[in-house]
């Protein structure tokens, strides 16, 4: 299995440079491929604190570290302003912080295991993930209703 967390650079376009290359590799060995793009539903809200921190206690993350990202976390607040008029303040109970340079991190983080549990080639920056895989037996495609 070939995973790669964020590919060799730095940002999202050496990544999906990294992808094409392989795709474009087993298209040039005729090989056919399957690609699956995932797409985490507002992933970056829907990151709990509390289970991302018990997380990073299970790699071995704590003392000072933990409690910096901790209190990067936790106590936030947030209000909706439309048209000069704003809501109550209300706690923020998940997600990361968009925008900032640790919530693709943080996120990374928190589904580190992924590519432990797929079997095909995977890439993942922030929570843009793609699978694929070859299809190494040539099989000639016919129609369902023309038989050609």
């Amino acid at each position: 299995m070939a995973s790669t967390i964020g590919g060799t650079g730095r940002s999202c376009l050496p990544n999906l440079l990294e992808t094409f290359e392989n795709w474009i590799k087993a298209l040039d060995e005729v090989y056919g491929l399957d690609i699956v793009y995932l797409d985490y539903r507002k992933a970056f809200d829907s990151v709990p604190h509390q289970r991302l921190l018990e997380k990073f206690r299970g790699l071995g993350i704590n003392g000072r570290l933990l409690l910096w990202i901790e209190d990067f976390l936790v106590s936030r607040t947030m209000k909706v302003g439309i048209s000069g008029t704003f809501s109550k303040l209300q706690a923020v109970l998940s997600g990361v912080p968009q925008g900032s340079v640790l919530g693709p991190l943080l996120f990374l983080l928190f589904i580190n295991e992924l590519p432990t549990w797929i079997t095909n080639e995977i890439r993942m920056f922030a929570d843009d993930t793609k699978l694929w895989c070859r299809i190494k037996k040539r099989v000639r495609w016919r129609h369902p209703s023309t038989g050609h």
